[in-house]
Parts: C-alpha cells; structure tokens; sequence
C-alpha cells in the first residue's frame, strides 16, 4: 500500500477530476463510473492507511496528540458511513435521473473528504517545519477557517456551476 501522502495526492486528484465533471451540465456515465471506481479503491486504502497509522501511532502517544489520534479514528468511522450512504444513494440510475440533486450531493461529500485529507496531514504527515499547530487544536474539524483551495460555492478553485441551483 503506497504511503500516506501518495494517497492523498491521489485522492485529491480524483476529486478534482469528478468536480470537473459535476461542474459539466451533462451527465457522462462512462467517465463518471470510472472516476467514482477509483475513489473509492483509493479512498478505502487512505481509510485503511490511517486507522493503522493511528493504532501505531496511539501505542505510544500520551495527552493531547491520544486524544486527537482517538477523534481522527472516530472521525474515519463517520467519513466512511457518510461515503457509503453516498455511494449507496446515488447508484447510476439515480444519478442519471436527478445529475443536478448527485451533483449538489457531490460537492458535499467531496468538500468532507478534503477537510478530513487536511486533518490527516497536519497530524499524520506534519514535519516540524509544515506544522500547523491551529490545524491540530481540534482534529475534528479545521478550526473553522477556509481550507486551500476551497472556494465556498464554488470548491477546489472551478466555476460556479448555473445547472445546480
């Protein structure tokens, strides 16, 4: 299994690939299918990747880095039933009936996997010089602020997308 920071870079690249294609006002099944196939191999290997890291991580942490290893496991369980109830939801009929309503779906789940993506690397992947300590106040959530690259309404830097309101 590649490392941490490997899945995340490819997990971030197929998000950026189905928002491109959630921004489109047609669907594409074909290229839709192999997209969400690929998140989801990849998506289940970084899940997999961070509950290991996070079991031998927590063999040895004390105090507050335990705790915030304790809330990313539990936060990795519940990123892991939102991503299933999306993916059972939204199977390819009813994507192909409402592409507006899985598109609105979409940009949701792919918002909640790049908040857990930056959770996981200011605790998992930090060096002492790419340290956030503001990020690791509260592992379950960004301290409020906007992630990189999250443009509210608009995520990962694309267009406002008309056909979704």
């Amino acid at each position: 299994m590649p490392g941490l920071p490997i899945l995340h870079r490819d997990l971030t690249a197929a998000l950026d690939e189905i928002e491109a294609l959630i921004a489109e006002p047609e669907l594409d099944q074909l290229r839709l299918s192999r997209v969400r196939l690929y998140i989801s191999k990849v998506n289940g290997e970084r899940r997999n990747k961070v509950d290991a890291l996070c079991e031998e991580l927590s063999r040895q942490a004390t105090g507050v880095f335990a705790e915030q290893l304790a809330a990313l496991r539990q936060s990795n369980i519940e990123k892991r039933i939102e991503y299933t109830v999306h993916v059972g939801t939204w199977g390819p009929r009813e994507v192909a009936a409402d592409w507006p309503g899985y598109c609105r779906a979409s940009v949701t789940l792919a918002r909640s996997i790049r908040e857990q993506i930056a959770i996981e690397q200011a605790l998992l992947c930090m060096t002492s010089e790419s340290a956030d300590p503001l990020a690791l106040s509260d592992p379950r959530g960004y301290m409020g602020r906007q992630l990189p690259n999250q443009d509210i309404g608009a995520p990962h830097g694309h267009p406002s997308r008309p056909h979704l309101r």
